[in-house]
């Protein structure tokens, strides 16, 4: 019988005496339901590095990263501002950007070739019309960013 996530956390006593103390039980490490609250409450809840700034100095400089299993693309506008989204196109779900960091004008996805300015906003879907859909409403899906020391 498969034990409960509750059982599981419950395994591990953090206020056993430093005689008696055991390191986390393996489960810890191998049950995808912890690994799924760990997501939510760790990684989900408080800030995570990307990449170092110097690394996005100039305008149209991009780093790539997976956050919690979520891809990301940080960019730096034209208007020099540092905006971060989910490295997802709204077409296909492809990866917009598949370097790891580069510079570009234009953030464009392999696939289809869906382009999206610097700033997120959809700027063309090759092979749709425009009566076929809001350009506006398809830009790339933001993700807060800042910066920290450098």
């Amino acid at each position: 019988m498969e034990r409960t996530l509750a059982e599981i956390v419950a395994a591990y006593d953090p206020t056993s005496p430093l005689k008696d103390a055991e390191t986390i039980p393996g489960s810890w490490y191998t049950d995808p339901r912890l690994y799924q609250l760990e997501r939510s409450a760790v990684f989900g809840a408080s800030w995570q590095m990307v990449g170092r700034l110097d690394q996005l100095r100039e305008k149209g400089r991009y780093i790539t990263a997976e956050l919690a299993g979520e891809p990301i693309v940080v960019v730096r506008g034209t208007d020099g501002r540092l905006r971060a989204f989910y490295n997802v196109c709204r077409h296909h779900a492809a990866e917009v950007m598949t370097q790891p960091e580069g510079c570009a004008s234009v953030l464009r996805c392999p696939y289809h070739g869906w382009t999206y300015g610097l700033d997120g906003a959809l700027k063309a879907a090759p092979d749709l019309g425009p009566a076929c859909f809001d350009k506006s409403k398809a830009g790339l899906a933001p993700v807060r960013v800042a910066t920290w020391e450098n």
